[in-house]
């Protein structure tokens, strides 16, 4: 009760501060024309509305109001909305990170494919991909579901199965390897690329210069949040697929709280994932820190 109640309203308020800060740093000029922001800004309000799903019904059950869990249509629909905006922010982030693989290629046909245009449809053709992936949502879930963590949960097990294995390859494994493969692509490219620059005017120099340090800065960024999601995410794909595989045996009141409390811990670790990308941004990009100078000198002044 007290974790839920203290734990997830505190990550609650810095995850919505630091996700609408994201998204207001990340339309700031400097990013702008950045396809790996539009990335990161759509991982921010994916985020944004997953951590408000999710984590403001353990607030509210610290204070034993258990309604939205048990109610079937609020049930169904909140696990809908939080399967596709998990995924989405997690291959968002996928998808910045491929985008910062194209930007530090040593082939100008590779780097060609970072676009604002390009980022828009891969975020569009996931958003479908996604909403039709977890539809099964609808009919799987209800709510006051007893033997297993949370009272809105599959009502039987090739339902949970599914779901939990779902959830597990694509919000979990897959995004993964994809942030691992091609963060250390992104390294080696940027440690081994050699590209002759084209002969331009010496008063492009310093928009050149400045360019490639803002997509130091990116990369910088990106690696960091790679390595976060890694040690985050995996702790829960883990537990739900133990949960659903155990779900079925007779267990003692005192391993079903134990397993509790495991599980309220480690749902916490998620909203960690989704509430401290804003807080990593300003501590390791400087660009970041700029923008962000930039928009609170605005809003002083205004």
């Amino acid at each position: 009760m007290q974790i839920n109640r203290h734990g997830a309203a505190l990550l609650l308020l810095f995850g919505t501060i630091g996700n609408l800060l994201n998204i207001l740093v990340l339309k700031e000029h400097s990013f702008q024309k950045k396809p790996c922001a539009v990335y990161l800004s759509w991982s921010s309000i994916t985020s944004l509305i997953f951590i408000w799903s999710g984590f403001l019904t353990r607030v509210l059950q610290g204070y034993s109001v258990n309604w939205p869990n048990e109610n079937q249509v609020a049930c169904k629909v909140r696990q809908f909305i939080l399967n596709v905006t998990w995924a989405m922010g997690a291959w968002c982030l996928v998808g910045a990170n491929i985008d910062r693989y194209f930007c530090s290629h040593s082939s100008i046909t590779v780097r060609q494919l970072s676009t604002n245009r390009m980022a828009k449809r891969v975020i569009l053709g996931m958003f479908i991909f996604f909403c039709l992936l977890f539809v099964e949502v609808i009919y799987c879930f209800e709510g006051s579901i007893p033997n297993v963590p949370v009272l809105c949960y599959g009502r039987n097990i090739p339902c949970r199965m599914f779901n939990d294995w779902a959830a597990l390859l694509f919000d979990i494994i897959l995004p993964s390897i994809c942030l691992a493969t091609f963060g250390l692509m992104t390294i080696r490219n940027i440690r081994m690329r050699v590209v002759q620059p084209v002969r331009k005017p010496t008063t492009n120099s310093g928009s050149r210069l400045l360019t490639r340090f803002n997509d130091r800065n990116l990369t910088r960024m990106l690696l960091i949040q790679v390595f976060v999601v890694l040690a985050l995410d995996l702790p829960f794909g883990t537990y739900r697929a133990y949960a659903s595989l155990t779900s079925n045996i007779l267990k003692s009141s005192y391993r079903v709280a134990v397993e509790n409390l495991i599980y309220s811990q480690i749902v916490l670790l998620i909203c960690v994932t989704h509430s401290t990308s804003f807080y990593l941004y300003t501590l390791t990009g400087s660009v970041y820190r700029l923008a962000l100078k930039r928009i609170i000198r605005r809003f002083l002044l205004f």
